[in-house]
């Protein structure tokens, strides 16, 4: 009889291990098109607040906010120019997780909103679209709350001690882990594909 598979589904994370992000040029991007002097200050509480993660508040809220409360002088096309300027894809990884899900159940798990998968999906030509996804703004929870992990997994049908999940934050590697998951932080595509092999794991 064939030995069980350590895992049943690998979840990953989307920002940070998949799709490359520098949060310093959304928000310089931002700033600059803002009169009011504070902006800079105030920006990072406004953009950040959980609300726009969970779906509660849609990013054309947030683009009115900002063009009402810092001067913010963009319309909504160059606003969502703007909102993503700092996403990029690491080609090398997106091909790693999609031949690891012919191989194995692999879903993402992000916190997110529309704008950003949708511009994301588009950067990988539709691929990121076909995978398994729970993202932040659809399911109306977030990282790195422990109900989150447990709306995933009832979502998903599936138990997280027969699961790992991978994420480059460690607060919420460390909540998947409290959440009753398999959990560890991604450092590279190379430590990963050691780990899954590590721990009995097909990755070609």
């Amino acid at each position: 009889m064939a030995e069980q598979p350590a895992y049943d589904a690998l979840i990953f994370d989307l920002g940070g291990v998949i799709v490359p992000h520098d949060n310093e040029v959304l928000r310089d991007r931002l700033v600059s098109r803002c009169a009011a002097p504070d902006a800079g200050d105030r920006l990072t509480a406004i953009a950040h607040a959980a609300s726009y993660g969970n779906g509660e508040r849609t990013i054309g809220d947030l683009h009115a906010v900002l063009v009402s409360s810092l001067g913010y002088d963009g319309d909504w096309l160059r606003f969502v120019e703007d909102w993503c300027c700092h996403l990029s894809l690491d080609a090398s990884m997106l091909a790693f997780v999609e031949g690891l899900g012919e191989l194995h159940r692999v879903m993402i798990f992000s916190n997110t909103n529309q704008q950003h998968w949708d511009h994301v999906v588009g950067l990988s030509g539709g691929r990121l679209g076909r995978f398994e996804a729970y993202l932040s703004h659809e399911i109306g929870d977030l990282k790195p709350a422990l109900s989150s992990y447990a709306l995933v997994a009832e979502k998903a049908g599936v138990e997280p001690g027969r699961c790992l999940f991978i994420d480059d934050r460690a607060d919420n590697v460390e909540a998947a882990r409290r959440a009753g998951f398999h959990a560890e932080v991604f450092t590279s595509q190379a430590a990963l594909r050691d780990l899954l092999e590590g721990a009995g794991m097909a990755t070609t």
